[in-house]
């Protein structure tokens, strides 16, 4: 159990901390109070009065002290430190100096300098440049009639002033001859000749355009773009085909690379399963009425359209729910070397293999005889 605690015990004992504190605080007063008249008998007394105006008379005659930490570092700099040459440092050459200025005051070490400074140091002492400002000065010159004419005299004058009236007359003709073949509204030459289908301009690729038309539904032009921003999406952001090499698509890039390009990728899918000819039926060819087919060429647009009819009907039997998807994935599935699509086209190139032998024929006509 902690002892208890006396109050009038701890009362008393304060009041002696208090009154044993008082008589410091006189003794540190009175000691104050004799310094300071101390002090001030010191600075009274009538002895000094004579040194002291001597001492206010040399140092009028001496520069003052510094007061301050700053001034005393500048006086440091630029008295103390001296160069090599006895001249006063500045604060600059603590940031460094130039190479010319030292090999200028030490000529031992221009000697072993490097030779691009010794043709600096002998430019600088000659006066000589390696670039001229007077060329049109040195025309002037040139133009001079050399018949012995002194420089300033009428004849020199007056050559000088037709020389330079025929170059404004010239710099006049030529601004005059570059605004007459100005059309109205340009403010540059037009060029020679512009191509006869200029102003045919496509905002998109050939293909793309091609594909976002064949794709459209009743006229649904936005709807169209959608979903073929969705396709691109896919083609980018799907992993890198695994390509037949049975079927193999038209390029040279590798598989992984194709999909950092989706406008490439599906360029590169469109024409490597696109039709080069197409199986056209005639009659008569080999008698009667029967129609035999014979293959016809076709050109880019139209092996493009008959490969993007194809995606677009194959892509019809998936499952997918969104018709994006579905495309999308036909592609992928056409780029990897399946999909009906690849038979298709190998229909058509067998039998127009079979019907080349009618090519260049002409259907026979029956002759009916009177």
């Amino acid at each position: 159990m902690p002892p208890l605690l006396n109050l009038f015990a701890a009362r008393t004992a304060a009041s002696t901390v208090r009154i044993s504190a008082a008589p410091r605080r006189s003794v540190l007063a009175g000691a104050s109070k004799s310094h300071s008249a101390l002090s001030q008998r010191r600075w009274n007394s009538s002895g000094s009065d004579g040194k002291k105006e001597a001492e206010e008379a040399q140092r009028a005659a001496t520069s003052m002290p510094h007061v301050s930490e700053e001034a005393a570092e500048v006086s440091r700099i630029m008295e103390k430190e001296k160069r090599c040459d006895g001249v006063p440092a500045t604060p600059e050459l603590e940031q460094g100096t130039m190479v010319s200025e030292i090999l200028s005051r030490d000529k031992e070490a221009a000697k072993h300098a490097p030779k691009v400074f010794q043709d600096q140091i002998r430019k600088a002492q000659s006066g000589s440049r390696s670039f001229s400002t007077s060329a049109r000065r040195g025309q002037l010159e040139e133009q001079k009639p050399s018949g012995g004419v002194p420089a300033g005299s009428k004849a020199d004058d007056a050559a000088h002033a037709a020389f330079v009236q025929s170059m404004i007359t010239q710099v006049t003709e030529d601004a005059a001859a570059a605004k007459q073949e100005l059309a109205p509204g340009l403010k540059f030459p037009a060029p020679e000749t512009l191509p006869r289908t200029e102003n045919y301009r496509s905002r998109y690729e050939p293909l793309l355009e091609q594909f976002t038309k064949l794709i459209m539904r009743d006229g649904k032009l936005g709807i169209a773009e959608k979903n073929m921003y969705a396709v691109l999406d896919h083609l980018r952001t799907s992993p890198p085909p695994n390509i037949n090499p049975r079927r193999p698509l038209l390029t040279d890039l590798p598989a992984p690379q194709l999909p950092l390009n989706p406008v490439k990728y599906l360029t590169i899918i469109v024409d490597s399963v696109a039709p080069l000819i197409k199986n056209k039926p005639m009659k008569g060819l080999v008698g009667g009425g029967a129609s035999v087919p014979v293959p016809v060429p076709l050109v880019e647009r139209q092996r493009r359209r008959a490969a993007i009819k194809w995606i677009i009907d194959a892509s019809d039997k998936r499952r997918d729910t969104k018709f994006a998807q579905r495309l999308a994935n036909e592609l992928v599935a056409v780029a990897e070397g399946r999909g009906g699509v690849w038979d298709k086209r190998d229909l058509v190139y067998k039998v127009g293999i079979q019907g080349r032998a009618l090519l260049g024929q002409k259907p026979k006509t029956r002759v009916i005889r009177m």
